[in-house]
């Protein structure tokens, strides 16, 4: 690609606007998007294979990882003993040898968009086995910005969930990003979306309400003689 990879923009850059950083991530997002509708898990999404065209444009690339979800959902052939990928963007399950998914992409694509906030790499200071061990196994992310707008270092959180099936789809992070964006072009506040409830707490509102409705029913019921 005309300007590299983006990890190579990212050094040189050191610092992006908001703008930048919701342009650039969306373009991961709707490729990683068309690749997950797909049945394909890339398994190493990092700023090292994601390209810049001549127009400042990301390409996902370095498919040589990636698998259908279908056929890679076995842990067997999932697990970081047989598939290649980098510590420092790896889900923590797929360190753990544990069954994978494509949310394991989600997690990745989040210390992406983190980099995008921050220019660095995650946890510059420790080798790449002492991040396997900090993230497989004690849950260690790196630290948000402090100059980023909430709403994106809120996403990067959801996108990095210890439990991956809270982690958003990537058609829901397009639909995100893409609200970011118009809201940045139109001088509005980024705003979060509201964080839906948790299963086990709609359950038990759920069986609350099972529970006030039959008292109710023999409340209301008529005694004949």
């Amino acid at each position: 690609m005309p300007r590299g990879t983006l990890s190579a923009y990212l050094r040189e850059a050191r610092s992006l606007p908001p703008e930048d950083v919701i342009r650039l991530a969306l373009d991961v997002a709707r490729g990683m998007e068309y690749l997950h509708a797909r049945g394909v898990v890339h398994r190493d999404i990092k700023p090292d294979n994601l390209l810049l065209d001549g127009e400042g444009r990301v390409k996902v690339a370095d498919l040589g990882t990636s698998c259908l979800e279908a056929t890679c959902s076995d842990k067997k052939w999932c697990s970081s003993k047989t598939a290649p990928g980098t510590y420092r963007w790896m889900a923590p399950e797929m360190i753990r040898d544990k069954r994978c998914s494509r949310k394991m992409d989600v997690y990745s694509f989040g210390l992406v968009l983190w980099g995008l906030t921050t220019c660095v790499v995650p946890f510059p200071d420790l080798e790449p086995v002492q991040v396997a061990y900090a993230v497989g196994n004690e849950n260690a992310r790196p630290p948000l910005s402090t100059s980023c707008p909430q709403a994106i270092n809120s996403l990067i959180e959801r996108c990095w969930s210890v439990k991956p099936s809270t982690r958003p789809e990537f058609s829901r992070i397009v639909s995100e990003l893409e609200n970011y964006d118009r809201c940045l072009r139109e001088g509005l506040p980024l705003v979060p979306p509201p964080t839906p409830p948790s299963p086990s707490l709609l359950t038990s509102l759920l069986g609350a309400f099972k529970i006030q409705s039959c008292k109710t029913s023999v409340g209301n019921r008529r005694v004949h003689p």
